[in-house]
């Protein structure tokens, strides 16, 4: 199984955005970058908007993960301003369905995230629809936090059930944890203070999809 890697601006500075597009030069062997979108009612945190995906430089694919009440009301923003995947939460929409539609007419990729407490049956009957699932294994809304291990059990139930599914952990993915992850059938590994605070990102990378 090939492991990515996805780099969570989570920890940098997004009120600078030359401090963002400095950092994110350092870590260009990655897969991904992911945007948290915070609303500061799904979660209490408030982080960006739209606004600065649009200034955003980097080859990296740009994944934008909504952690906001009725996500269908802002994605055309986001995609407008170069998303090309949308991940939002089973726990802040009424109609999934119906969301996954319109993304995949946008033609962008379809995520589906899950909070730590949250049962895998919530998502069951969508899952052969959507491109990928984020296992949240720390409470959404806050960087740095220590890896829960018990949602890693989610992860092993998906694997089993689609063996071909991308699936992404994000939350207190380091050296030490993201093992512990792939052992459970990630192949997409979310990390963003243990890469950006490392001496040597690149090779931060490297330690993750060799863990």
């Amino acid at each position: 199984m090939i492991v990515k890697v996805g780099v969570s601006i989570l920890s940098l500075d997004y009120n600078d955005i030359t401090v963002i597009n400095q950092a994110l030069m350092r870590v260009d062997t990655a897969n991904s970058v992911h945007l948290d979108v915070m609303d500061g009612k799904f979660v209490p945190q408030k982080t960006f908007d739209h606004t600065l995906l649009e200034k955003i430089d980097t080859k990296l694919n740009k994944i934008v993960h909504l952690m906001v009440k009725q996500p269908e009301k802002i994605v055309d923003k986001y995609i407008k301003a170069g998303a090309e995947g949308i991940i939002f939460h089973i726990e802040a929409i009424r109609s999934p369905k119906k969301l996954i539609e319109h993304l995949k007419k946008k033609k962008v990729s379809v995520g589906i995230a899950l909070n730590p407490e949250t049962p895998l049956k919530k998502i069951e009957k969508i899952l052969p629809d959507v491109d990928l699932v984020l296992v949240m294994t720390v409470k959404p809304g806050k960087g740095g936090q220590k890896m829960m291990k018990t949602p890693l059990k989610k992860v092993k139930s998906i694997r089993k059930k689609y063996p071909m599914k991308d699936i992404a952990v994000d939350g207190g993915i380091n050296a030490d944890t993201a093992y512990l992850a792939i052992e459970a059938g990630a192949n997409i590994l979310v990390s963003g203070s243990y890469i950006f605070n490392s001496n040597d990102p690149k090779l931060a990378i490297d330690l993750l999809r060799n863990a």
